[in-house]
Formats: structure tokens, C-alpha cells, sequence
């Protein structure tokens, strides 16, 4: 293995400049919106409409994001490095989406589909930009280790999501499917 290649499994180390900060970051904005928005935060911890199938992949997607915050504390981030500064820049520009997203979700009418604000590009963005928060500090500590963690969780989220929408497209009806239809999953194209 060469030098390059090595620097990515980084010897991992607890440490209070650590990955967690921008990791345990965006876990902490959720939990603030939520207190701060109480009906946007029932609405977005209910799961009583959740299918045996829904709730295995919210079980595996929750162990695995504890596994990545649980991680992010022993790897550290590479200051001082072009790693750095991209990863802290992929980050940067997801926590103000991220942020955009939940302020357009805690403030939407719990009886209609969200389509305000960012949710105009993106039916998910609070998991979209959280995804690519992860990214940028998977970048920003040149980690492989919260890759390997990062891509399950991102899959089993997906399927998370996609309990999600069926859910919307039963509760909003005709009105769900047509904002389906003229906005992307996740962003963009996707």
C-alpha cells in the first residue's frame, strides 16, 4: 500500500478535534429544530405508520449512524491540509441547506406535503444534505473509516426514504404525486 493510500486509514484516535465535531453537529440541529418546532418534531418522529419492513430499516440505518458518530470521535480531522479545506467547504454549504431544510419542514402545515423553501429541488433534503455533511467531513479527515460506514448508512436511510414517500403519497394523495413528479428525490437529477 502506498502513502497516499495509507493516509486514508488513519490511525484512529479519540480526540477533542476530532470528526464528531461537524458529525455530532448536524445530530444536534435536528434535536434543536425539534424542541424548538414542537409539531414539525412530532411529525418527524412519528412512525405509527411505519411497516414491519420500514422499522427494520430505520433499525439498521440508527445502529448505523450511532456506528459513524461513535467513529467520528476517534478520527481526526486533517487540518492544515487540502483535505480539509474541501471537506470543510462540502460541509459548510450542506449545514446551511441542511438548516434551510429543516426551518421549510418545522414550519410546514402538518396536513400538506412540504414543497416550500429548498423542498422546490428536493423532496428529501434534510437526508440529502445530511448525507453530504457526512461527505464533506469523510473529506475533510481524508477517513475511509466513516466511508465504510457512511455508504451502508446512506443505503439503508434510502430505503427509509422511500417508506417515507409511500406514506406521503397515501396520506397527500394526487397532490403528493404530482410534486413527485416535477421534483427530483434528492436533488437536482437524482
Amino acid at each position: 500500500m502506498s502513502t497516499m493510500d495509507a493516509s486514508f486509514f488513519t490511525t484512529l484516535q479519540a480526540g477533542w478535534l476530532n470528526a464528531w465535531i461537524p458529525s455530532f453537529g448536524m445530530v444536534l440541529i435536528q434535536f434543536i429544530y425539534m424542541a424548538i418546532f414542537k409539531e414539525g418534531g412530532k411529525r418527524a418522529v412519528d412512525k405509527s405508520w411505519y411497516t414491519s419492513k420500514d422499522k427494520t430499516n430505520a433499525t439498521a440505518s440508527a445502529i448505523l449512524q450511532i456506528i459513524l458518530l461513535i467513529l467520528s470521535v476517534f478520527v481526526p480531522l486533517k487540518f492544515g491540509t487540502m483535505w480539509f479545506v474541501v471537506g470543510s467547504l462540502v460541509f459548510l454549504l450542506s449545514l446551511v441547506s441542511f438548516l434551510s431544510a429543516f426551518h421549510s419542514y418545522a414550519s410546514a402545515p402538518a396536513d400538506k406535503p412540504i414543497k416550500k423553501g429548498i423542498y422546490r429541488w428536493s423532496r428529501n433534503p434534510m437526508y440529502f444534505f445530511f448525507f453530504t455533511g457526512m461527505i464533506g467531513t469523510c473529506i475533510a479527515s481524508a477517513s475511509l473509516w466513516l466511508l465504510i460506514v457512511l455508504i451502508p448508512f446512506i443505503i439503508a436511510t434510502h430505503f427509509i426514504i422511500l417508506g417515507e414517500e409511500r406514506y406521503c403519497t397515501e396520506t397527500y394523495g394526487m397532490e403528493y404525486i404530482e410534486y413527485k413528479m416535477h421534483t427530483p428525490r434528492y436533488l437536482l437529477f437524482f
